[in-house]
């Protein structure tokens, strides 16, 4: 029988997370905590399965309660579940050693799902998280790829690049940078030359290219 502590201050929520938490294992044995002080007295006394883990409990302490977990118990799965902004909180607990965040609007076969998934010790990562990260890695990976074109140029060359990029024009630049129009285009052109390019719409394309040309 699956031993779980649902750490949870509300008890509709409570009730719903024993409810599917039987419909996925038969009979659970469930203990609950309604703030963060009886959820350590408890891990003290019983061997858990599967913590279910709420951020706003009283007496919580943010990423730091994930850590007090584990010196009680080093091995149980711990699924967060919080009405907290996911896309703010979902990696800083992950990272932190939860074994999962769910979001409390999330549906239900996705709930169980999660439950699931981190009872087997893997990663639950959201479908939304998931996305997030994929957009950070793209991210980095032009910031990266931007990084390595502009390398050669000069930093007042870099300047109106950006500048260019931004929109603006050689008279606009110039009175940014407190340069002279025909300097402007000095710089203009040895930007073209060393970028492999000739217009400006086929700089905004190179530089923000996500792959390699």
């Amino acid at each position: 029988m699956k031993k779980i502590l649902i750490v949870e201050d509300h008890f509709m929520v409570r009730l719903s997370q024993r409810i599917m938490l039987n419909e996925l294992y038969g009979q659970i044995e469930p203990f609950e905590a309604e703030n963060f002080g009886e959820a350590l007295r408890l891990m003290g006394s019983h061997s858990f399965d599967l913590v279910m883990l709420d951020i706003d409990i009283p007496g919580g302490k943010g990423t730091a309660m994930i850590d007090q977990m584990r010196e009680q118990q080093p091995g149980v799965a711990i699924l967060v579940c919080s009405a907290a902004d996911e896309g703010k909180y979902a990696l800083d607990y992950i990272t932190a050693g939860a074994n999962g965040y769910l979001s409390k609007a999330a549906p239900k076969n996705e709930a169980m799902a999660a439950m699931e998934i981190v009872m087997e010790r893997s990663k639950y990562i959201s479908p939304a998280i998931q996305q997030q990260l994929l957009n950070n890695m793209q991210s980095g990976s032009k910031s990266h790829r931007r990084a390595q074109l502009v390398k050669g140029l000069s930093r007042r060359e870099s300047e109106i690049m950006e500048l260019m990029l931004k929109g603006k024009w050689v008279k606009e630049i110039g009175a940014v940078l407190d340069l002279r129009p025909n300097t402007v285009s000095s710089y203009k052109a040895r930007v073209f030359e060393k970028m492999g390019v000739t217009n400006v719409f086929e700089l905004f394309k190179k530089v923000n290219a996500p792959g390699e040309q």
